[in-house]
């Protein structure tokens, strides 16, 4: 009987490099644009509004001003202005996870970055997921604190990402090193650690280790991979 060869997972290191991340100024054409972009990639809201006139809501829908501007808790870009960086509360977090996204929003919505939206999350210590670090992240271990294995390294995750490229033509990246280059960074100063663990939350969703080399300005992004094509390349003198 013939039973299929599943893949070899191989683990990679790359350096990259090491991205800080300025904050938006607040007003109508910096963070309030931000937020109303971020309510109608995912809520369908087209309405401007400023963080004082939040609450009232009466001629929008419910569920579009289900993202309050409570649950942003920070806005920045990346040095240039390449990627948009939003971090939200957990609870914001997991609003926006499981919706569709309107990519033309996220595209044609600001025009103060040019390539990606990170959005993301701290976990709390409180609430951090332990994983085996040979394991893949699934949906069924989100909020689990059981261990697998004692042969198992058990690592706790420290943020939650998603990160979106329409105007480089990629709807949504799912799982990549480029902007754990900025996120590894800017949550490690708040943590006071050098070595954090991140889940990219794609429909595929993959777990990327950030090692933090701040004299030498680098990130070192570590992740598994398999193997699903291979050949040889014969080159004539």
């Amino acid at each position: 009987n013939f039973l299929p060869t599943m893949p070899a997972i191989i683990r990679i290191a790359m350096d990259y490099p090491w991205r800080t991340v300025d904050p938006v100024p607040p007003g109508r054409d910096g963070q309030v644009a931000v937020i109303a972009m971020l309510r109608r990639a995912f809520f369908g809201a087209w309405s401007v509004m400023s963080p004082e006139e939040d609450d009232d809501d009466q001629e929008m829908d419910e569920l579009a001003f289900s993202l309050s501007v409570h649950h942003v808790l920070f806005i920045g870009v990346t040095k240039g202005g390449e990627d948009l960086l939003i971090e939200l509360t957990v609870e914001g977090f997991d609003l926006i996870c499981g919706r569709n996204v309107d990519y033309v929003a996220l595209k044609q919505g600001w025009s103060g970055y040019s390539r990606g939206v990170i959005i993301c999350c701290e976990v709390p210590e409180t609430l951090a997921t332990k994983v085996a670090a040979n394991e893949s992240w699934g949906t069924e271990r989100r909020g689990s604190t059981e261990e697998t294995g004692s042969e198992n390294q058990v690592e706790c995750v420290d943020f939650r990402s998603r990160y979106f490229e329409p105007k480089v033509g990629v709807n949504e990246d799912p799982v990549s090193g480029w902007p754990h280059c900025a996120l590894g960074p800017y949550f490690g100063l708040r943590r006071g650690k050098q070595r954090l663990l991140g889940v990219q939350e794609s429909e595929r969703t993959g777990l990327v280790e950030c090692i933090l080399k701040e004299e030498e300005q680098k990130v070192c992004i570590i992740g598994s991979t398999v193997t699903t094509v291979s050949g040889k390349l014969q080159m004539n003198a």
